[in-house]
């Protein structure tokens, strides 16, 4: 059976069909009277009763048969022409538009209207009586044939099956032939006004209802649900728990409660309940679970859930905890991430409370996309507290998931690094650093399938390099274009240092093991890129950039036992215009920090404090380099050209200042020193070059702490870390001092 339309409810609620069915009943009452007055002028007349008239009947008495059947029709869900149609339809023919017939009461004289009045007012109750019996027949019909629509009718508009109205008395009918058009539409009109002004109260008595009905969690109420799912692991304790927890996590959002389906029966009324219920349900939901659903952890870190005989009541607690992570997440994303003393916070608490989970919600994969995406959002925006939990919780994740989970980590994991690189400054390279080291670790849980990302990853940074590249072949690569700041930039330099992280990290360990690892290939390109890089742009502006270009390839020559020829990009320095002079410009200029700075300011060049600057990082970093190649049979044939150079620049005076003059000149004695100390080790050995395995075998197990060049580093390193802190701690002053100035 078909539903009555909405077009039809619509036009019932408001208020206008019984109206329409009042004028429809009068225009046919108008009607008769004025084919009975014209069959009363025909007896007068003598004359036979005319054609029309019969054919009038005929048609009155097909009319009714034809609105039983429409009633029938309406009442099987046949199809409506419209709300009027509808109406007709379900009432018969009687209350039909008009026709042409209606139009001959303007033939009707008046002298014909005053004599036949009385006949007329009796002919009229007569027929309202007959139209009441009919209405009352057809509503009865219509019970017995389409209860739900009849029904539908009772809730929605009494007044219609009310059919003492039908008939009204001559003084209603003569005061409703009184009023005017203009008053009929004003009242229909405020009738439907009317109508959605209840609607709209009856929705906020309905509001207000539920408000009244939530039950207020209290500390007594906590405590119980805690007593039994720790003690008897009550789902039922659970469930309450969890659907509290789900009214605080969306207490302060005006559209909690409509239409999104989290409207519960709780309602949280203090900071301290909030704050026990968020604990409560964060730590006693996981043992409920483990307890109905045991798990247990594997060697390669995949978790495996066991088989439970109750399947039904493990199909629900899986509907349950899915719906609490998602509730968790939600909260997750609402509480704050950038209190720099959120040291065990709730957001912290929770982030790593809500990795727990896991073995419950591997399933939805839904689920773990959602939840990944949180936590890569705080390990790259929030507070170092926040980023090591949400790291952490990553890292479960990568372990516990399959080969898909595993990629979907390690591609959105780089993703995500990206963005703040963009922002170095000595405020947010503390926070930088950080997620790089994370994230290095994350790559190196899995090297064989990390190379496929760090492969594709590493050929984009190529890309990037040989547009460049081709630009400068055309002359926009210059320092005046724009080409070379698509490698010129903290993003690009951040990204070679990121995977210098990684490709040491990974190699390293297998080297210690004796096995390559499976990235190790990955350095021939990334030291093609660093090296294309440092050679891109000379301009002692961007030496700061060269340096920190420099330091990465650093790493991984002392982490891979890989050779990488640095001094030569290093020399460059000594020779550029920058040291040439022995009398460069002096000035007031506060001494430059090039951890911080990729390009120095357009004031530094031919400055005295640039050359020291420039200097102290040439020193450490000639010095750094030869030490890691210290331990080496070839020391004294590699040193040789890099001493020769120094001394070269310290007889012609193109070291630099006085200063800059006796820093060179202590690391070349260290690198003779160093010179003659293999060599004395060599002296010895009873193999001859082409036996490699000797070779590397050669000062195997001494470090390089223990050549002299080695011992002096790691004291130029202390003094350099004792810089650094200093530098650290008077950042974090001013950031306090400018926090609580604000």
């Amino acid at each position: 059976m078909a539903r009555p339309s909405k077009q039809f409810k619509k036009f019932a609620a408001s208020g206008k069909l019984k109206e329409t069915i009042k004028s429809r009943r009068s225009h046919q009452q108008a009607r008769r009277k004025s084919e009975d007055q014209r069959t009363q002028r025909a007896k007068q007349r003598g004359a036979p009763k005319d054609e029309g008239a019969v054919e009038a009947d005929d048609d009155e008495e097909d009319e009714d048969e034809d609105a039983e059947k429409d009633a029938r029709s309406v009442s099987r869900g046949g199809k409506a022409g419209g709300v009027a149609k509808t109406v007709e339809e379900l009432f018969g023919g009687q209350l039909g538009g008009e026709d042409d017939e209606g139009s001959e009461l303007e033939e009707l004289s008046d002298e014909e209207d005053d004599e036949d009045e009385e006949e007329e007012d009796d002919e009229e109750e007569e027929d309202g009586e007959l139209d009441e019996a009919a209405m009352k027949k057809a509503m009865k019909d219509l019970a017995k044939k389409d209860p739900e629509f009849f029904k539908y009718l009772e809730e929605n508009d009494r007044d219609l099956l009310d059919f003492q109205a039908a008939g009204p008395s001559k003084s209603k009918k003569k005061a409703a032939e009184e009023e005017s058009e203009d008053e009929d539409m004003e009242d229909s009109e405020e009738d439907a006004e009317e109508g959605e002004s209840d609607d709209e109260d009856d929705e906020e008595d309905e509001q207000m209802e539920v408000e009244d009905s939530k039950t207020s969690v209290t500390m007594k109420m906590l405590r119980q649900w805690q007593e039994g799912m720790l003690k008897q692991h009550s789902v039922r304790s659970l469930r309450k728990t969890l659907l509290a927890f789900r009214a605080a996590a969306h207490m302060n959002e005006d559209d909690a409660d409509e239409g999104n389906g989290l409207a519960t029966k709780y309602s949280i009324d203090s900071a301290q309940v909030f704050n026990k219920l968020v604990i409560t349900a964060l730590k006693f939901t996981p043992v409920v679970l483990a307890h109905h659903i045991p798990f247990k952890n594997q060697p390669n870190g995949r978790i495996k859930l066991s088989q439970p005989k109750q399947t039904k009541t493990i199909a629900s607690l899986n509907r349950l905890v899915l719906s609490h992570f998602s509730t968790l997440l939600h909260l997750i994303k609402s509480l704050p991430s950038n209190n720099v003393e959120e040291a065990g916070g709730m957001l912290g608490m929770a982030v790593g409370e809500s990795s727990k989970l896991l073995p419950w919600v591997m399933g939805g994969r839904k689920h773990v996309r959602a939840y990944l995406k949180v936590l890569l959002d705080l390990w790259s925006s929030a507070s170092d507290n926040v980023r090591i939990a949400s790291f952490l919780a990553i890292r479960k994740l990568f372990l516990a998931g399959d080969d898909a989970i595993k990629d979907l980590c390690l591609r959105n994991t780089y993703r995500a690094l990206l963005p703040p690189l963009r922002h170095t400054s000595a405020h947010t390279l503390p926070s930088i650093n950080l997620t790089k080291n994370t994230a290095a670790t994350l790559f190196a849980l899995d090297p064989q399938r990390s190379y496929t990302h760090a492969f594709g990853f590493i050929r984009m940074l190529a890309v990037h390099l040989r547009n460049v590249v081709r630009s400068s072949t055309t002359g926009k690569a210059g320092e005046n274009g724009e080409a070379f700041r698509a490698v010129y930039n903290w993003q690009f330099v951040h990204c070679i240092d990121f995977w210098s992280q990684v490709l040491a990290g990974a190699c390293s360990e297998d080297v210690e093991k004796g096995v390559d690892s499976a990235l190790r290939p990955l350095i021939y390109p990334l030291t093609q890129i660093a090296l294309g890089v440092v050679r891109l742009l000379p301009s002692s502006r961007y030496f700061p950039l060269r340096f920190h270009i420099l330091h990465s390839l650093l790493r991984i020559i002392s982490k891979t036992n890989t050779y990488i020829p640095l001094s030569p990009f290093l020399l460059e320095i000594l020779d550029s215009s920058e040291f040439r002079r022995t009398q460069p410009k002096k000035s007031t200029l506060k001494p430059l920090d090039l951890e911080y700075i990729i390009r120095a300011p357009a004031a530094y060049p031919k400055t005295r404090v640039y050359q020291e600057s420039l200097a102290d990082e040439l020193v450490f970093l000639l010095g750094a380099y030869h030490a890691v190649l210290s331990t080496s049979i070839a020391f004294p044939e590699m040193a040789l050209p890099v001493t020769v150079a120094l001394k070269r620049h310290i007889k012609r005076g193109t070291a630099g200042a006085p200063k800059v003059q006796n820093q060179i000149k202590t690391l070349v004695e260290k690198l003779e020193a160093t010179g003659k100390w293999v060599e004395g080790k060599r002296r010895n050995v009873a193999f001859s070059p082409r036996d490699r395995g000797e070779v590397k075998r050669f000062l195997e197990g001494v470090g390089e702490e223990a050549s002299p060049l080695g011992a002096w580093m790691r004291t130029v390193r202390k003094v350099r870390e004792g810089k650094r802190r200093e530098v650290e701690r008077a950042l974090r002053e001013e950031v306090e001092s400018e926090s609580e100035s604000d």
